[in-house]
């Protein structure tokens, strides 16, 4: 019992390979609806390097964006993504978009922006959106 105990001091406790789960951040077969110069964000923490991955259609185009709190605010206050952490560029109408980015640790905003000045666009999912870690 002793000996356990010692083990278990100097190596720092007992670590059994716990690994963040991957989080659904938008489920498989949604649809969101983002009238003209709009956006849907989705704010997430990451507590290590991590992936997000899924696939999804558009029909009238779309920018896709990681966002840090500072410039989701400035998203908030203006309109408009003045900088950005990374981003799509602009996807293209009635295209399928392979969303697949990394992450560092921090507070993160997954922001779906309509472009368009006057229309509507709609984002199908055909997986769902993910992260994972790694």
């Amino acid at each position: 019992m002793v000996l356990v105990f010692l083990l278990y001091a100097f190596s720092g406790g007992f670590h059994f390979g716990t690994k963040t789960p991957s989080v659904v951040l938008v489920p498989q077969n949604s649809y969101y609806s983002l009238p003209g110069e709009q956006y849907n964000e989705i704010t997430f923490i990451v507590h290590g390097t991590s992936s997000i991955t899924g696939t999804m259609s558009i029909t009238l185009g779309l920018v896709v964006y990681v966002l840090d709190q500072a410039q989701l605010m400035g998203l908030n206050h203006n309109g408009t993504v003045s900088s950005f952490v990374w981003s799509s560029g602009t996807i293209a109408n009635l295209s399928v978009y392979h969303l697949n980015t990394q992450v560092s640790a921090g507070q993160w905003s997954l922001t779906f922006y309509n472009p368009n000045i006057l229309n509507t666009t709609v984002v199908g999912f055909y997986t769902s959106v993910v992260l994972a870690p790694g």
